[in-house]
């Protein structure tokens, strides 16, 4: 079943109680049509099977009225439902789109699903309470395997690229025992130590201040070590 369009309230005319023919000599209200949603699903297919494929069409653009809620609630497949990597997606869609006020009343992952034409199963089957004398309809919803979802996943990164944070350019020094200087012209050394050169004003302060003082390093190293100056006399 392909949802191609939902009639709000607006559409159907000044009162939801006057009637409009669809599609045979019946009548019917705005109230009649809420209910077709959900008595749909009771027709009896002709493999006599209640198992339903269901999908928006792919021209569907309508907004949703307020009672959809409901049903999708029952009829709809919620976000844990979906594998994990389209759920990933459908949390990552959710906070990048930019979601029209009316919009703010139902599930993202509805906005998502009738989006980007997302198709979900939905079938019922008979329960039987023994001990009440019950007979009820149990509906359950599951995630069609076939569904490549690597498409819808590729649309949402195209529409709302993920904005990598800048590398800052590294710092590192190169030591001189791993400098290839051997077997370099003069012209060579000279491009070499032209790149050093930019390499150390990147460096940031205190690298400069330690760089520009190796004898105070050295004097603190030798101020470190007198008990084993003492220990060796």
């Amino acid at each position: 079943m392909y949802i191609k369009n939902i009639l709000n309230q607006s559409e159907w005319g000044e009162h939801p109680y006057s009637f409009k023919t669809l599609n045979s000599s019946l009548q019917y209200s705005y109230y009649d049509y809420i209910e077709a949603w959900h008595a749909i699903f009771l027709h009896q297919t002709k493999d006599f099977s209640h198992s339903w494929f269901v999908n928006f069409d792919s021209k569907f653009k309508s907004p949703f009225p307020y009672w959809f809620s409901s049903w999708w609630e029952k009829h709809g497949p919620t976000s844990d439902l979906l594998p994990p990597n389209l759920k990933e997606t459908v949390k990552y869609f959710s906070s990048k789109y930019k979601f029209m006020q009316e919009s703010q009343f139902f599930p993202k992952v509805l906005i998502f699903i009738a989006k980007y034409k997302v198709p979900w199963i939905l079938k019922w089957s008979y329960k039987v309470n023994w001990e009440s004398h019950i007979l009820s309809r149990q509906f359950s919803i599951k995630w069609l395997d076939k569904f490549k979802a690597e498409r819808i996943i590729e649309q949402v990164n195209t529409k709302f690229p993920q904005v990598n944070a800048p590398q800052r350019p590294s710092t590192s020094r190169t030591s001189h025992s791993s400098l290839p200087i051997e077997g370099r012209s003069k012209s060579e050394l000279k491009e070499l130590a032209r790149q050093l050169m930019i390499q150390a004003s990147q460096m940031n302060d205190e690298d400069d201040e330690d760089d520009a003082s190796p004898k105070s390093q050295s004097s603190s190293s030798q101020t470190q070590n007198p008990p084993s100056q003492k220990d060796s006399t």
